[in-house]
This record gives structure tokens, sequence and C-alpha cells, in this order.
């Protein structure tokens, strides 16, 4: 109490022309303080700028006296938020994601809208609220799970390309979404409001055809880029308040337009600074307007939690599994994407704006953000405990078939050569073995790479190396050599642990993503350990060298490397 009234009193004493700095002040020191205090627990920092506007708002010291202004600044933060989801929307990536991430991620959606929508009608909400609800829950956050995939080296994984992919689908989905919550829900309404977004968006295409030169003008200046990046936001931002937009359709065409630019990866780490300032801004004004909830509502949030921590994560691994992916995959795509989105927040936010929710639903709704993205932190580090604890109910996986399931090109005798993952640096080194085809066998749990291999006829396993089941099935006792490229630490100590069993005198072959990682393989019996980044920069470094002394040898090899990655390429991807 005594703190309460020393902090009242010194913001009464500030004068009214540094009361703005001030206030600004607080929300970024008390953010530090909170960003530290989750860090330590391993959390993600949204929910610690959300704790920050509770704890510097009306429910806790009120210390913030013009809330109008805070707000206001927020939306520059909506329009940052937005905008970096559209820089994530390239044209070439859409080409590439897999089917499943398009088709699966659509049915996703889908269904847990309706799922989400039929439960609020049950709990008796009416009118525009299910509505809500269900579009919080069924997005989930391209943030915070990109984020987490980074710092474990999954976003390569088979199961990291579709959970990227499905995520995609859904930024993309959301910001339909958010379109159509700005009209009044008429057919006319609706059909004008999507009419404008796609004109926004052919506009968007062109300019992304033409906007490098733009910004190769301005290239050779870190500030003038800024600004022209800063510009290109601002200039949509308005375009779409003229057009009677939602600012959030503009931030995103925006991005999509320097998302395709030669210049994304400059204009990126330029913005990105100003992009969290005025994001954490955002989400601590967010904070600062949550209310006490009654019982009714904590009886909500318990139920919607178990649908996005739940019935969410089965959906999906029902969706994968019947794409044809091992129950593992699915498993690991569904654990992933557990959580409600970022999205959310904006959605919560328009509708509490427009009067389509109240207060109370409002604090709900962010407090539910709240606590998945804080949950789906442990899901996604502890997820191998995970599998392994949930090993039994998962096996009602097992009975879900697929002609995806009989994709094999393999006849039980004996392989010399087993290589164990085939994407990337397993196609280089099936193009070096390709010609002991009789004696090669390789085993992969991505189907469209079985497939590619069975058109090939190079002989093939579809199925995932942990699995007792797979290791027998290969006969490693008798192979001469044994490749695991799957960059999983764990699942390479058990291959190397069950080779010291079976034959010692074959030479196992393993990946690492760390030095740390790849001296416990060498210590466990590993033969060679390969690191990518570390061979890689070591042959760089080498042909950087010779290059300097014979630029005739330098083009000879490049034309020698052209030729092995178009091989590759042809191969596989």
């Amino acid at each position: 109490m005594v703190i309460f009234n020393f902090l009242q009193n010194l913001m009464e004493g500030i004068p009214s022309e540094l009361m703005i700095l001030t206030e600004i002040g607080i929300i970024i020191i008390v953010a530090t303080f909170f960003a530290f205090l989750v860090k330590i627990f391993r959390q993600p920092l949204i929910p610690a700028y959300i704790l920050t506007g509770i704890f510097i708002g009306p429910l806790v010291l009120g210390l913030i006296k013009d809330y109008s202004f805070i707000i206001s600044l927020s939306q520059i933060g909506v329009a940052f938020l937005i905008f970096k989801a559209g820089i994530e929307i390239k044209f070439k990536k859409l080409r590439e994601v897999g089917m499943v991430s398009i088709i699966g991620g659509i049915i996703q959606i889908i269904a847990l809208f309706l799922i989400a929508f039929l439960v609020s009608i049950w709990l008796g909400f009416t009118g525009k609220i299910p509505i809500y609800i269900s579009l919080v829950v069924a997005f989930s956050s391209t943030m915070i799970v990109v984020a987490i995939l980074a710092q474990k080296n999954e976003l390569n994984s088979l199961h990291g390309r579709i959970i990227i992919g499905i995520l995609l689908i859904q930024d993309i989905a959301a910001i339909i979404a958010l379109a159509i919550l700005s009209s009044d829900f008429s057919l006319t309404s609706i059909s004008t409001v999507l009419g404008k977004a796609l004109l926004f968006g052919i506009f968007a295409f062109i300019l992304s055809k033409t906007a490098n030169s733009f910004f190769s003008k301005a290239a050779d200046n870190r500030e003038l880029l800024l600004l022209v990046s800063i510009s290109f936001l601002f200039l949509f931002v308005i375009g779409s308040f003229i057009a009677d937009l939602s600012l959030v359709i503009g931030a995103f065409f925006a991005g999509v337009v320097l998302a395709n630019s030669d210049y994304k990866t400059e204009i990126q780490s330029n913005i990105n600074s100003l992009g969290e300032f005025f994001s954490v801004i955002f989400f601590v004004a967010l904070g600062m307007q949550l209310k006490f909830i009654s019982g009714k509502f904590i009886s909500l949030i318990l139920i919607l939690l178990c649908l996005v921590i739940i019935i969410k994560p089965l959906v999906t691994m029902f969706i994968v599994r019947l794409a044809g992916y091992k129950k593992r995959t699915a498993f690991l795509t569904g654990n992933a994407l557990a959580q409600t989105s970022e999205f959310s927040f904006v959605i919560v936010l328009l509708g509490f704006s427009l009067g389509h929710i109240n207060s109370e639903l409002f604090s709900t709704l962010i407090l539910l953000t709240i606590l998945t993205m804080s949950i789906t932190t442990y899901l996604i580090v502890y997820e191998r405990k995970l599998v392994n604890w949930f090993s039994w109910p998962l096996s009602i996986l097992d009975n879900i078939k697929s002609r995806k399931e009989e994709l094999e090109y393999f006849e039980p005798d004996y392989k010399k050569i087993i290589i164990f993952g085939c994407h990337r640096i397993g196609s280089l080194i099936l193009k070096e073995f390709e010609k002991n085809k009789k004696e090669l066998l390789v085993v992969d749990y991505n189907p469209e790479i079985i497939k590619a291999l069975i058109n090939k006829k190079i002989s093939c396993l579809y199925g995932d190396f942990i699995h007792e089941e797979i290791l027998n099935k290969v006969n490693l006792k008798n192979a001469e050599i044994v490749i695991s490229t799957v960059p999983d630490f764990e699942d390479n100590m058990h291959l190397i642990r069950k080779m010291d069993k079976l034959n010692k005198e074959t030479i196992v072959v393993v990946i690492a993503s760390r030095i740390s990682e790849a001296l416990d393989l060498y210590k466990q019996g590993a033969d060679f350990v390969i690191l990518p980044k570390f061979i890689g920069g070591e042959i760089a470094s080498s042909i950087i060298s010779k290059a300097r002394k014979n630029k005739e040898w330098l083009k000879e090899i490049k034309k020698d490397h052209k030729k092995r990655l178009e091989s590759a390429h042809y191969l596989l991807y």
C-alpha cells in the first residue's frame, strides 16, 4: 500500500508535457522486468507484455492515466503485427507447401470452428459471440510455434514443414475472417468487403513484381530503406481506410509486397526492432483493458482450454494420419498447434471495439490465449515424453489406413547400405550410393520422398526408424554401413546403442545439430558424426582459399556444383 501511494504521488508530480513520455517509459521498464521473469520459466514473451498491462493498469496499480493515447498507439502495434505476418507470405512458398498442409489446414479450421460454434451455442451464447469464440479457438500461433521449433532445430523436420504449411494457411484464413468481421454480416456487406480485399490483393501482387525498383534505389542506405519500408506499410494502411476496410487488410498486403522483394532480408532486419516496440505497446494495451471475470466465464475458459489443448490436436492428428503420415508425425504436428493465435488478440480486440462482445468475454478470451501460449511451450519442449506417455491411446491412429501405408519398394534380402532419412543431406548421400542400388535401402517417414524413390526403383521402406518393427524389418545385423540423417539426438543415440548390440563391425554414421551433441554421439560409439554447418564451413573455406589462387579452377567447380545440385533437385525436390 505504501509503495502504491508513493507511485501515485510520483506520477501526480510529473509535468503534463512529460506525462506521455513517462508513461511509455514505465510500460517499457515494467515489460522488461516481466520479460526477464517469464524467460526464467522458458515462456513466450507475449504473456509477459499482457501481464505488464494488467499490473500497471486499473486492475492493480492504475499508473497509466491517458488510456486513449496508449490505445491509439497500440493500433500501430496491430499494423506491425499483421505486417510481420504478411511478410512471411511468399507466393513461391504457397506453391511449395504440401497438400496435407493446404487441405489439412482448411479442414482443421472448419472442424474446430464448427465444434467451438456448437459448444458456444450449447453454453447459451447468442448473436455474433459464437463466431468470435470459434475463430479464437480455430487458429494457432505462428510466432510462438516457429520460435520454439527454431530453438529445437525442427523447422526443417517433416512435422516442422507440415506445421509451417498449416500455419501459413491459417494466417491467410485469419485475414479473410478479419475482413468479414469488419462488415455488418449481411451478404452484400461481406461481398463488398471481400471484393475490396481481393482488389487490394491484386494490387499487392502487381506491385510486388515491380517493387524491387523502389528498394534497389534505397538498398545502399539503411535509413532510407527503413523509411521506404515503413512508407509502404502506411501507404497501404491509409489506403485501407480510404477503401473503408480494416487497417489489418492494408498492413497484411503491405507485408506481402515486401515478402516478395529481393530485399526482404534487409527489410526485415531493419524493421524488426521498430515492429517489436510497437507490438509490446499493443499487448500492454490489451492487458490494461482486461477486467475481472465471473464464475460463468471461468467455466467457459476451462471448456475452451479443453478444446484447444485436447480436441484441436486430436483433429489435426487424424487429418495428418489420414494423409498417410505415421502416427508419430501426426502427434508432433497436432501437439505443436495446441494454442490460440496472436491473431486471436486482434480478432477479440476488433469484436470489443465494435461492441460485438462485452468486456468480460474480451478478458476471458485474452486470458485463454495467454494460458494456451504458456502451456504450449511445455507441450512442445517435452513432446518426446508425451509421445511415450500416450503411446497406448495413440495406437488408435494405427487403425486409420491409407494407400500410402503400402508405399515401399523392398525385398527382404540383406542390404549392405542403409540410409535413414532422405531429405536434403540424405538425398546427397543417396546420390553417391545410387550406383550400388542392389545393396542400398532407404527408410523415410515422408510418403512423398518414398514415392519419388519408388519411381527411381530405389529400394525403400516407409516408416519411422525409432520403431522396433522397422529396425527389425531392415535386417540391421547384416548391414556394412548405417547412415542416419534424421536430426534427432535421442533417436540417433538409440540407433547407435542398437547397432552396438547387433553388430559392432557395422559403420554407424549419424548427424548432429550442435558440437556438444556430436561429442556425446562419439562417446556413445558413433563412427562418424556429420555436422552440416561445421563441415559446410570447412569446405567453403577450402574452396575460397583455392579460388584466390586459381579463378579458372573455381569456374570448373561452379559448373560441377550446379550439375550436382540439379541432379539432387531432380531426385527428390
